[in-house]
Order: C-alpha cells, then structure tokens, then sequence
C-alpha cells in the first residue's frame, strides 16, 4: 500500500536557511565581505558547476569554446599597452625622424600588430559570446521547463503556504540571476583575471620593482569595490523586498481593477503603491550613495598608483635602473589596465554566486518530490470502476490552520451510480470532502476508498480521470471556447463538443458569439457571464466521461430554468455513475438518493429529502423552511405580455459612462459583476446601433525617450544638476590626456638630472584629478540614481492611476487584459531607468569625453585628428545599425513574448489543471512559448556579440590608424611626435570612452521601446481627470431605466438589452431575474457607470447619471457580487476599502448586519487578522460576509446586490437575508438572483428575458399570472 502522508508532512520548508560552506566564505572574505559570509541563506548555494546541470553535451561545448577563448582574449587584450610603450619607446629615443627608414621599419611593425591582433580580438571575442550567450539561454531555457513541471506536480497543501505572485516573480528573478551568473559573465571573469595576470607577469618582465609598487593598486581596487558591493548589499536586499511588496500591490489592484473601482478605492490603493515605492526609494538612494563614493574612490586610488609609479619610475630612469622611458609608459598603463579589470570583477564573482543562491532556490522547487505526484506511473491504474465510495473516519485540517479539525472522524458511503447530497452551513466539510476524493490533498487520519480500494494506492492520474468535479467558480483559460472544453479531452471532434454543449445547455448561446466555438475568450474566462462559465466548465467535464462526477455549486450561476435542464441533462449523461452533489440551493437536491448532512466536520443527519424533512426538528428540514416560498394562491393562467412604459410612474435617466471597473469580484460574471468583462448573450442577431471604439483615444505614434524627457515634471532640476556634474565628469578622460602629454614631454625633453623634479608637479596633478574623480562621480552618481527612482516611480504612479479609472472596455480586449498591463508596467518601468539613471551618466560623460578629447586630437594634430575621428564616426555607425537592429529584435521578442502571461494564467489556474489532468498540456504549452521566445533572444545574439567585439577591439583599429598616418606624418616632416602621441592618445582614449558607452547601449536601447510601451498605458483615455466633475445632488433612490439598449463594446452587433424599461423607487426593494445572459447583471453594470449605454435613457432621481459625478455616484451605491474579492491586508482595512471617516463602532455595526461580528471578535487578533492573498485564509462563506459588511458600512443609499448571497449556505443565507433586509429598509435595493426564494417578498419582481422585461410584479400577482417566473417557482419550490 502506499505511504498516506499527511499535508503537516509537506509543510513548506522555506523559512529553513543554510550557512555558507567554507570556500565560500573564504571567498566573501578574499573578496572583502565579510559580513556576507556570516550571512544565513535562504538556500543553500550549489557548487559552480552545477549551475550547468541542465547543459546539454552541445551546452557543455559551446561554454568550453567561450572559457578557452576568454582566456584567450584576456591573453591579447593587454597587447595593447604593450605594443604602445613599444612605440612610445621608439618616439622617445629616436634622435632624427625626417626620413629615417629605420624608424619607419621599427614603427610600422607595431602598426601591423596593431591590425592583427586586433581582427584576432574580433573573431575569437564575437564567438566566445555567441558560445556564452546562447549556451546560458539554452540552459535557462531549460530551467524554467523544469520549474514549471515541478510546479505543475506539486500538491494543493504546498500551494497553500505560498503566494501566486511570488512563485512566477521567483521564476523570473532567479532565471534571469543564473542567465546574468552563467553568460557572458564567467567569460568576463576569466577574461579579467587573466588579463590582471597577464599584466602583471609583462610588467614583472620590464621591471619587478617598478610593477612591485604599483602591485597594489589591483588588491586595493578589489577590495575598495567589493566593500562597495558590501556595503551596498542590505541596501539592495531591502529594496528587492519593498520592490516586491509594490509589485504585489499593483498586482492586487489591477487584477481587481472591478472591485477597486466600485469601493471608490483608487486613491486608497494608489497612497499603498506609492507608499511601498517610497520605501523602496529610500534603499535605492542608499545603493547610488555607496556606488557613487565606492567607485570614486576607486579612481582616486587609481590616479594615486599611477602618480606612484610615474615618480618611482622618473627616479628609477634618472638613476639609470631603468634605460627606456618607454618601459615606464608600458608598466604603467599595464598594471592600470590590469588593476582596472581585475577591480570590476567583484560584480561579476558577485553575480556567480547570486546565481548559485538563485539556482538552490529554482533547484529546491524543481527538486521537490511532493506527497503525491500527478506524473507519477505509481499506483493502480484501475479500468473497470463501478464507484461506490466510502469515507471512513477521515480527520483533516488544512495545513495553515492545523489546531482546527474541518473534518473530525467523517464517515459515509455511496452506492454505485447513486446520487449524493452533501448539505450543511459555510465551513461544515463539504467542498472539503472532494478535495480530499480528488487528493488535492490527504487527510490527516482515517481512509477513502473507492470500490474498496484506498485511494492513496491509486495512480493520481487515474483517479482524477475517474472523478469529474466541477466548481463553483469554474476557471476558464485564455483561448477560444472549443480550445477549452477540448482540455477535457484532447481528440475531441468538433461535433462531440457540440454534443456536449448541447446537453449543457451551451451551444444556442455560443452560435450566437460572432466566432461560435472559435470565440476567443480572456484570461481566466471573463468575456463571458457566470452561468456561460459554468455551462462551458460542465461541457468540458461532461466529454472526460466520468464515473464519478462532483458537482460543487455547478449550477449555483445558472437560472432556474438552465439549472433543470442541465441538471436532466446532467442525469441522462451519468445515467450509472455516482454523483456527488454539493448545493445550497436545496431545490437541486429532492432527488438525491441519499442527502447527508454535515456539521463540524461530521454525518449530522442522513436520508432521502422526504425522510429529512419529515424530522421537523433536524437541521435539514430547518434548512428546507427557509428556502421555501410562503403560501399562494392557486396560479390562473392570464396571458404573458410585456409590460409597457406606462406602468413605470415615474422616471430617472442616467448614461452609463466607460468606467474601470465593476464591485467586488475577479470576473465580469453574471453573478460577478465585480472584475470584468461581459460577453452579450441571448440578444438579437442583428444590430444597428453604435460601437464603441475601444481602449479610449486612438493610439498616437510613439515618440521614443523623448516622450520621457519631456514628462520628467518636478524633476528637472535635479536633471539638470546631473547633467552638469555629468558633463564635468566627461572632462576627466581629456584631461587625462594631456596630464599623459605633459608626462611625455618631461620624458622627451627635460633633461636626465632633471626628470624627476618636473615629474613631481605632474605627479601631484594626478592626483588633484583623482580627488575632483570622487567628488564628480559620486555626485553625478547620486543625483542621476535620484532622478531616476523618482521619475520612474512617478510614471508606475500615473500608469497605476490611469488604469484604476480605465474604462471597462480597454480590460476587454485581450491585448490590454489586466494581466497583460501588469507585466507591461512591472517590466518597462524597470528598462526605462537605463535612459535616467547612471547608465545614462555613462552615456553622458563620455560622449563629452569623445567630443571633448577629438577636439584636442585635431587641435594638436588635424590629419591624425580627422582619420581618428573619421574611424570613431565609423564606429558610431555600426553601432547605430546594430543598435536599431537590437531595437527591432527586442520590440518584436518584446511583443511576441507571453511566457510571463502564460506562466501567471498556470499557477493561478494549478488546481483546474490538475483536476483535469492536463500538466503536461500545460507544460507542452508553455515550452512552446518558451522556445518561440528563445528563438528570437538568439537571434539577436550575433548582433550582441559583434558590438560587443568591436567596441572591446576599437582601440587596436583606432591606434592603427592613427599611429599609421601619424609616423607617415613624422617621417616626412609634417608633423612632430609629440604632437602625433598626443592626438593618438586623444583618438585612442576615445575609442575607450565609446566602449563605456556601448557597454550601457543594450540596455538604453531597450528603454525607448518600454518608454513607448509604458506610455501608451499613462496616455490611454480614461475617466481619471472627469471621476469628480459633474453633479453632486441629493440622492433619494428613484431609478428608472427607459428603452435602455445596450451591447458590449468587443460585440457591437448583438444587443445585450434590447429595450429595457425597468424602475426602482426610493426605499423600495426590486428584484430582477430570468435566464443566464438575459442581461440581468448589465443592469448592474450600467448603474454602476462600467459601460456606457448605445440609446434610452437612464436616471437617478430625474438626473441622468452621466451628468452626476462618477466618484459620488459610487458613493451612494454599494455593490455586493457573486463573488468576493478581497484584497491582502487586514479585515478591517478590507471593510473600510474606499472609505473615509468611519469608525470602528461603523465597522462593527455593518459586521453585525452581515452575520460576521462573531467569527471575527472570537478570532485571536479579531479586526486585524490578515485575510491572506485573495482572502485566502477565509472561507468563501466568511468572505462574501466581509464583502456584504463592506457594502453596508458606507450606508450607501442605493444597495445593488448581484447573487449576493450565492455562497452562503441556507442557515445563514437565511441570516443575512434577514439582515439585508433590515439593511434595505430606507434605501433602494436592487437584487439579482436566481434563488427565488430570497426575492419573494421584493415589493417589484422583474422577469427579464432576451434583454426586455417580460413580466412585471409582486411575487403574487407573479405566480398569479402562472407564466415564466411562476415557471421557475415550480422548479425551485421544495414544497412540492
């Protein structure tokens, strides 16, 4: 048999953390850290080389190629100092130049070094990159499959201890840290080490004493950088922390745009956005602080070494030790040089061991082994199932709340093919039942068995293929509706789903979408009502063929009349299996075979309904009361007319305006107006009136990083700041230069007895230069990171702001989904810093520098001055055409990129996916998009690596060519070498300036396409600046709706209402109802200004509600859906959403109404206990209850309730109906419901049908009339 775990034994291990082993913190320490080496990780790091566990033979190769060629690079890369103290060798011994072919011949040989080695450099160092480049994205590649599959095994009580947002953010992060550790960086650290050695073993060949005391500049270099990366590391820790907090937020908010909309809450959540952004602010100008001081220092302390060594070196050549000037030149630059790249290599040892902290966390997820594994060939593939089930003394507690015992010794069984009922109040053990049947999770103690057999001995797979569930809320994927239901079973033909649609009651409203079956449906379902959801979600289980189906609130969504014909559907369909029904609708339930009822975690009562209610005293038949209507007249028949205009008295217009969202919920549902977005059924099939054009105004072209510049307000003076202390920064390589020509001269002319006299003051000038080097860099440093946290946190504020008050439509269309607009505002807001922060310092300075040091070059010698500039406009060029053909590259993988969407839809949606048993669909499906993804990063390798090359190769061709036509120059007397050493240096040390540039250049490329992008967010037409404007009159209640006709803005030609008159007077208690997509919830939405209507007039209190401010519209109406959406923070903060100036006493008086004061005032920290994310640690009952307590403390005048009551079980259904009712008295109540029951006594009954009222009354003339709604009644009333 196999083990029973029990859920406490899979209890995330996340808190545990690791200490570092030995060589690593001997490592932290040679590299100054100290402090990290003490740390405690939340992983423990793997070893190097199994960052590459996932590399393929291919892989493996190609990282060999890239090690061997860096090594080889780093080898070649300090030629350059060498060949040029050579050179400078021969300028400064040679007596006569004017025609001396000796010269010439000793000149030209370093000319053609020059060349050679430097196309060497290009070949070999654009190959190592390729190699390293697409070797790391294979190999990320690879982990994020792995990742995703791994996330796809794990079982339901793991995911209780985490966060959906974290999961896909740990994706993301920690892919791009191993990518960023494992590519080009380990060819960088090989590339800079050997570079440092190969320097220092040259110079230690020149002179041993004189590269003994500028030794030290490399050691110290290291040091000074990595205390910066010490010092700089709580900060960024803690920025990554609050960094993520404000993802959350803007997560939560957007996801839930509906719901933040209707609480009038966007302030509320913009003020927590910004909030967390703020301190996320502080810890970045912590990090710019210590960056800017640390690498200022790091120049001073180069100018001091290098000052160092020119003096010891003018006295090392006037006492003779040393005979050729040029060997001072030569040691200098290359202990500089390679002090310079072995100081830069702390990030980069930094980056490798962040990616081995980020592959243990990715590794430690791929690694899990959950407690039962839906891949697994484990366990009996049972073929011939009858489906009797039987629970025997089950415990279970859910992992988060382990002291409370859901269910506590359970015990009942069903017989094969019979249909049980599970009953009993909100948190009693139902829904729970088949999560323990389908092994979401496994109980603590106790067994399930199915056909005797335990179902912990039965192969996952094949035990979720023999139950069928269908949920409450079913979740629907993003693609079109036959994609969908194909998930039940994927070789399904077009004509078995239409078969299945059928018996669903689906396929009439589907062949009236424009596309049929090929209706492209959003993330998670919303273009589509609750009851459509719920159709297709049965349709889809309906084709796996089941033995034993479960029915969680399957029906719950539809109206009374779908609900019997899916329900005789249902029964034809699964004639012989068992099915469990779960419903607190207890109509659906008379013909069960056995009805039990739970109670804390137990059988309370069992039998059929007639037994059970035959015990008036039991807590079933008490149920049965509540729901039952009160006595009537026996019904006449008298024809069924549709009211006309004139039974409505009196009349009130309002216009429904685009708005951002809906109440309380995540979906535009039927019964979820809440969160999103409605697709029009059961409407005409053709449609003259307008269409609204969506997502606001008409896209305007992009305009780049100007559009950036020009919306930086409040900022420009800190830009400004930036930009002038950048530009003194620029004059750091200039002067340089000619502090080196000043060096030069004393070598040339002054005299041997002299040289170390006048090599003092130059010395002393290098290090004045040094110190103006901290001052410049850590104020430009500082004042660009500033700049930059504040005009990016400013832009995420205002893209925020404008999709809370966005329109509904904008969320409609697939390619502005809200969770298309979280990805694109969470990703381009951090690109678009590379154009603000020091990045753009580098850009800045140097090309101040390059302008600044060709001036010099030509002043000093015009033909030298020319060519070289000539060969850096060269440069340029190539770098502008690889530059827009990244950019392009970029834009398209950009567009064409939807892992992250797919990835967020995955973990969201894990439960339906396991239910179904389709993860390995999913994770086909996401491969896919992976490799698409990666086919295009790859294609823009080679550009990379030719930039890459170039630039680090530029200032071999630079010196060629200047050195070329400069000793031309000089041998024929035009020019003198001074002058030529000076213009060459000038040429050369722009060349190095321009590779500081293309350095920042791939990431500056790509903030102008996430400028764009981020924009066309900010500039989308919205209600933001109009949500006040208007009037703020009296409000009574008078609601009238007059030939109201309206259709969804994504299906224009299909009216949702067709006509719709329909009236509500102040205080009066209003019911509409009628078939699922007969357009009972859009009344809701357009009340609530989420759409805007095409004709008819629509008035509150004889004001057209278009011309009453949209934001105290809201204020006077409360909106209460099907399904609850609450936000992570506190109960109490979740009551108070949107509010102001209420109090506790408010707070604790709407919870008494709504039947949730004593759950919260008997838990531990009663009002500030944290509801979780998406009001996880609540039950669906406690949640709807919070919501309605929500609605109630803003003691709205006018109270919308949409299913409001859907989710709660019959005994406190019955409560809170009461409560609502009370709730209702003085105020205008308009329901939605398809529980007539709880309608009865509404002084005006509504029967809408194909978007008109087609019948109108109390509930007594109603039934009196004994048409559609008296219908229903029959249908629903357990008394009969």
């Amino acid at each position: 048999m196999t083990e029973l775990k029990t859920n406490e034994q899979f209890a995330d291990d996340s808190s545990e953390q690791y200490e570092q082993s030995a060589i690593d913190k001997f490592i932290s320490i040679i590299l100054c850290r100290g402090d990290f080496a003490k740390q405690k990780l939340d992983a423990k790091p793997v070893s190097f080389f199994q960052l590459f566990r996932f590399a393929t033979t291919c892989d493996r190769f190609m990282l060999s190629i890239s090690a061997l060629l860096a090594i080889f690079t780093g080898i070649g890369q300090p030629m350059i100092c060498l060949i040029g103290g050579k050179l400078t060798n021969v300028f400064l011994l040679t007596k006569t130049f004017e025609r001396n072919d000796t010269f010439w011949y000793q000149a030209y040989i370093y000319v053609y070094l020059y060349a050679s080695i430097g196309i060497t450099m290009v070949i070999t160092t654009t190959i190592q990159y390729i190699c390293a480049k697409n070797a790391s994205l294979n190999i990320t590649c690879t982990m994020r499959q792995e990742y995703m599959k791994s996330l796809l095994r794990q079982e339901a009580a793991w995911f209780d201890q985490q966060k959906t947002g974290t999961l896909t953010a740990q994706l993301n992060a920690n892919i791009e840290k191993i990518k960023d550790g494992i590519g080009d960086k380990v060819g960088m650290i090989l590339r800079g080490v050997t570079m440092f050695l190969t320097c220092v073993i040259i110079g230690f060949i020149y002179d041993w004493r004189l590269t003994l005391v500028m030794f030290g500049t490399g050691p110290i270099s290291a040091a000074l950088l990595s205390t910066m990366a010490r010092q700089m590391e709580h900060s960024s820790s803690m920025q990554s922390n609050t960094d993520g907090r404000a993802a959350a937020v803007l997560e939560e908010s957007i996801m839930n745009v509906k719901t933040v909309a209707a609480c009038n809450a966007q302030e509320t959540m913009i003020k927590r956005y910004a909030a967390t952004l703020k301190a996320c602010r502080k810890f970045a100008l912590h990090a710019y602080a210590f960056a800017g001081f640390f690498d200022g220092l790091f120049f001073l302390v180069l100018y001091v070494f290098f000052a160092a060594g020119f003096y010891y070196g003018a006295y090392l050549y006037q006492i003779r030790i040393i005979m050729n000037p040029g060997y001072i030149f030569a040691v200098a630059n290359l202990i500089m040089f390679g002090s310079y790249n072995l100081g830069v290599l702390s990030p980069h040892l930094m980056a490798v061991l962040n990616a081995r902290v980020a592959a243990a966390v990715i590794y430690k997820i791929i690694d899990r082994k959950p407690s039962f594994d839906s891949s697994s060939t484990d366990g009996m593939k049972v073929n011939e199932v009858k489906g009797g089930i039987e629970f025997q003394n089950v415990k279970f507690s859910y992992p988060k709340s382990k002291e409370h015992l859901v269910l506590n010794g359970l015990s009942w069984t069903a017989k094969p093919g019979d249909t049980v009922a599970l009953v009993g109040h909100s948190g009693c053990g139902k829904s729970t039942s088949t999560g323990l049947l389908t092994r979401l999770y496994n109980c603590n103690s106790g067994a399930i068995l199915i056909d005797g057999i335990n179902i912990c001995d039965i192969n996952i797979h094949t035990l979720r293929n023999i139950v069928g569930v269908v949920q409450q809320e079913p979740l629907l994927f993003s693609g079109t509706i036959k994609e969908n239901i194909r998930l039940g079973k994927l070789d399904l033909t077009d004509q078995e789903i239409i078969d299945a649609c059928k018996i669903a009651n689906a396929h009439d409203f589907i062949n009236k979408l424009s596309e049929g079956y090929d209706t492209m449906i959003g993330a998670g379902g919303i273009q589509l009502s609750g009851g459509q959801k719920q159709r297709i979600a049965i349709a889809r289980t309906i084709v796996r063929n089941p033995r034993i189906l479960l029915l969680d609130e399957a029906t719950s969504a539809l109206d009374a009349e779908s609900e019997v014909i899916v329900q005789n559907a249902l029964k034809k369909a699964f004639v012989g299996r068992t099915t469990i029904i779960i419903a607190h609708r207890l109509s659906t339930l008379r013909d069960s075979n056995q009805i039990i009822v739970l109670d804390k975690g137990q059988v309370a009562e069992i039998g059929t309904h007639k037994e059970l209610c035959n015990n008036k005293d039991g807590i079933y038949a008490s149920l049965v009361k509540s729901q039952q209507f009160e006595a009537q007249q026996k019904p006449t028949s008298p024809p069924v007319v549709e009211l006309p205009l004139e039974t409505f008295h009196r009349s009130n217009t309002r216009d429904s305006r685009n708005s951002s969202g809906y109440g309380i919920m995540s979906s535009f549902t039927r019964g979820s107006i809440m969160s999103g977005n409605v697709t029009c059924v059961s409407i005409p099939e053709k449609s003259t009136e307008i269409t609204v054009e969506l997502n606001g105004k008409k896209k305007s072209k992009p305009k780049g990083l100007w559009q950036l510049y020009t919306n930086c307000h409040g900022n420009y003076g800190k830009m400004i700041i930036a930009l002038l202390v950048s530009f003194l920064r620029g004059l750091e390589l200039p002067l340089f230069v000619l502090i080196f020509d000043l060096t030069f001269v004393v070598f040339a002319q002054a005299k041997l007895e002299s040289v170390l006299e006048r090599i003092l003051p130059i010395a002393i000038i290098y290090i004045a230069l040094g110190i103006a080097c901290l001052i410049v860099i850590f104020s430009a440093t500082f004042t660009f990171g500033w700049t930059a946290e504040c005009v990016v946190d400013s832009l995420r504020l205002r893209a925020m702001r404008n999709m809370l008050y966005q329109n509904a439509e904008y969320f409609d269309t697939p390619s502005t989904s809200t969770a298309v607009t979280v990805t694109r505002i969470s990703v381009d807001a951090p690109n678009i810093k590379a154009a603000l922060d020091p990045r753009m310092m580098q850009i800045s300075n140097n090309i101040v520098a390059i302008l600044v040091l060709v001036t010099i070059a030509v002043i000093f010698n015009w033909p030298v001055g020319l060519l070289g500039s000539g060969s850096l406009l060269l440069l340029i060029l190539m770098l502008t055409l690889i530059a827009s053909k990244m950019q392009k590259l970029n834009k398209c993988a950009l567009k064409q990129d939807l892992t992250g969407q797919l990835a967020l839809e995955i973990v969201e949606q894990i439960r339906t996916i396991q239910l179904i048993t389709r993860e390995e669909h999913f994770h086909r499906l996401y491969v896919q998009k992976i490799e698409d993804l990666l086919y295009l990063q790859k294609k823009s390798s080679p550009y990379e690596a030719i930039l890459f090359a170039v630039t680090s190769s530029f200032m071999f061709f630079s010196d060629m060519i200047s050195y070329a036509a400069g000793i031309a120059l000089i041998y024929y007397g035009y020019s003198l070498p001074q002058e030529i050493f000076t213009a060459s240096w000038s040429i050369a040390t722009s060349g190095w300036a321009l590779i500081m540039v293309s350095g920042c250049l791939n990431t500056f490329v790509m903030a102008s396409p996430a400028s764009n992008s981020l924009f066309r967010i900010i500039n989308t037409g919205s209600d933001m600046n109009s949500v006040d404007d208007g009037l703020r009159p009296a409000i009574t209640g008078d609601v009238q709706f007059n030939k109201i006709k309206f259709s969804y803005p994504t299906r224009p030609q299909r009216n949702v209402l067709n006509g719709l008159n329909l009236a509500a007077y102040a205080g009066q208690t209003v019911a509409v109802t009628g078939p699922s997509g007969s357009g009972k919830s859009t009344v809701i939405a357009l009340l609530e200004r989420f759409y805007r209507f095409n004709s008819g007039q629509l008035t509150l209190d004889d004001n057209s509600i278009t011309k009453i401010s949209l934001r105290y519209l809201r204020e006077q109406i409360a909106l209460v859906g099907q399904e609850p959406i609450l936000f992570s923070g506190t109960i109490l903060e979740n009551i108070l959403l949107g509010t102001t100036g209420k109090t506790l006493s408010d707070v604790r008086e709407a919870c008494k109404i709504a039947n949730i004061i004593d759950f919260i005032e008997t838990s531990p920290k009663g009002y500030d206990t944290e509801v979780g994310e998406h009001g996880g640690q609540l039950s669906g009952g406690q949640k709807q209850r919070i919501a309605i307590a929500r609605a109630l403390v803003r003691n709205p005048k006018i109270l919308l309730l949409d299913e409001a009551t859907s989710a709660l079980d019959a005994e406190c259904e019955r409560t809170v109906q009461q409560a609502l009712d009370a709730a209702s008295s003085g105020r205008t109540c308009i329901t939605v419901a398809h529980r007539l029951s709880s309608i009865q006594h509404a002084d005006q009954i509504f029967f809408v049908e194909n978007g008109k009222v087609v019948e109108e009354g109390t509930h007594q003339e109603l039934v009196e009339f004994d048409g559609k709604y008296a219908d229903l009644i029959r249908k629903q009333d357990l008394s009969s």
